[in-house]
């Protein structure tokens, strides 16, 4: 793990310039840590949007429409899925828009929701769902951002390196360092790694047969 102000020392100091301040260290990092969660599939950048209907602000959940505003930091879709226990969980299937329209002719209008969209900055589900339904959204989303010197998140606390050599490839182009291919191979081997440990304790559960209660599945741009 490594706070913020230890990420920014480690870039200083493997970059090893005079002329690298803590501002551009600081900058580095952030561009950084982007680069990482546009890239790496990981678990711990997921998160859980919940929504019950009848309780859950209209600055959230569109009730009369079905449309669930998409959070701020929303990155990636991951599954959707109604039900509060793993019982009683159904997943609910993504569509493309153009099937999610053509379903109003089939579907009922209202009922437990089966298919979801998604346009612009919404989430749509159908059938639109009746008081009391519970339906949630897990995805990625972005990592804490780092402000002050003692801050630490996600990506500071499991993968300190990757996001350290990750900042020194963008200090590479900046300076137009040389290095910048050895920056690279230690960034991609550090990910590698992390993606390896990542595929090794999810196989690790299935093998165990402790199924989940949600399936994993890659954002499908509509």
């Amino acid at each position: 793990m490594a706070t913020y102000v230890e990420l920014q020392n480690d870039v200083k100091n493997l970059i090893n310039r005079s002329d690298c301040t803590t501002d551009l260290a600081k900058s580095f990092l952030k561009s950084a840590s982007q680069k990482i969660q546009r890239t790496l599939r990981f678990p711990g950048l997921e998160k859980l949007f919940t929504i019950t209907v009848g309780t859950t602000g209209s600055q959230l959940y569109n009730e009369s429409e079905g449309k669930v505003y998409i959070p701020s930091d929303y990155i990636e879709i991951v599954q959707a899925y109604t039900g509060l226990t793993q019982s009683s969980d159904t997943v609910i299937n993504r569509v493309p828009l153009s099937k999610f329209i053509d379903l109003a002719t089939t579907l009922p209008q209202t009922g437990k929701p089966q298919y979801y969209t998604r346009l612009q900055n919404f989430w749509y589900v159908k059938p639109v769902p009746t008081t009391g339904t519970v339906f949630n959204f897990i995805y990625k989303g972005e990592a804490t951002t780092l402000v002050n010197d003692s801050d630490t998140n996600t990506l500071s606390l499991v993968a300190p390196d990757l996001m350290t050599y990750g900042a020194c490839i963008y200090a590479a182009d900046y300076f137009n360092d040389e290095r910048k291919s050895i920056y690279e191979a230690s960034y991609l081997q550090i990910k590698s790694d992390i993606e390896e440990l990542i595929a090794s304790t999810d196989q690790a559960s299935v093998d165990a047969a402790v199924q989940p209660s949600i399936s994993f599945e890659l954002d499908i741009i509509n």
